[in-house]
């Protein structure tokens, strides 16, 4: 087992734990990176990914190889125009919105072209030796910040409720890799009772960045107490926003 280097407020921690991001969106990435845990670059990082969307990939990955994962991530797109509150519609032009309606991987962040796909390839090889390594993996995944902010391509809504492909995520990985936990940041009507997703549920929030906020808080709480403790962010002093 490798020793996963981080800082803390001025102290140096070894983490026996790999924190990745599944989606849904930036909020992961973000509060993880606020939570000083952030690690390196992983696939799912600052894209649109619902949870099929990872399980797919996650699939593809696993039992055919990183040049069929990176083919699904960087293939089949149309360009979209964002009409605000994360709502896209598919347009003849392009646009930096590079959507799959199919599977509803969105890129926003990124021009797909050969820099990318050698970046994503990358990201995709690094997720593959995590899971094949003896680290501990800590999986999050986040909800929109409410309904109303939630993804949509061409009004389809894309933000499911994400439980039925994260416990999916579950059973695919763990033949693999024993040690690892799914924590799943939901809207208090999504949360389930199952043994193998923790649920940390939230209020609606104004923009995606308050539940970044949650998860660095979320991830702050562990290091301070121990992974095995339990968060609560409805009783947490967390922002609003």
């Amino acid at each position: 087992m490798s020793i996963v280097i981080h800082w803390y407020k001025g102290t140096q921690l070894c983490i026996y734990m790999k924190v990745i991001p599944l989606g849904l969106q930036c909020s992961v990435p973000d509060g993880i990176k606020k939570a000083n845990l952030r690690e390196y670059s992983y696939p799912f990082d600052w894209l649109w990914t619902p949870s099929k969307t990872t399980f797919e990939i996650l699939s593809i990955l696993l039992h055919d190889g990183i040049e069929k994962a990176l083919d699904y991530m960087t293939t089949g797109y149309s360009y979209y125009r964002y009409n605000n509150d994360e709502h896209y519609t598919s347009v003849p032009d392009v646009t930096e919105n590079q959507m799959n309606r199919a599977t509803g991987l969105g890129i926003t962040h990124f021009t797909i072209n050969d820099e990318y796909k050698n970046k994503v390839r990358v990201r995709l090889g690094r997720l593959l030796k995590d899971i094949e390594s003896m680290n501990d993996i800590l999986f999050i995944y986040a909800d929109a910040a409410t309904p109303n902010l939630n993804y949509h391509l061409d009004d389809v809504m894309y933000g499911t409720d994400a439980t039925e492909y994260l416990v999916k995520i579950h059973d695919l990985i763990y033949p693999f890799h024993h040690n690892i936990s799914i924590v799943y940041f939901c809207w208090n009507e999504r949360e389930r009772a199952h043994n193998n997703i923790e649920y940390v549920v939230f209020d609606y929030k104004n923009n995606w960045i308050g539940v970044s906020e949650i998860v660095k808080d979320y991830l702050i709480h562990k290091i301070e107490n121990g992974i095995d403790t339990k968060y609560d962010c409805r009783r947490a002093s967390v922002g609003s926003t």
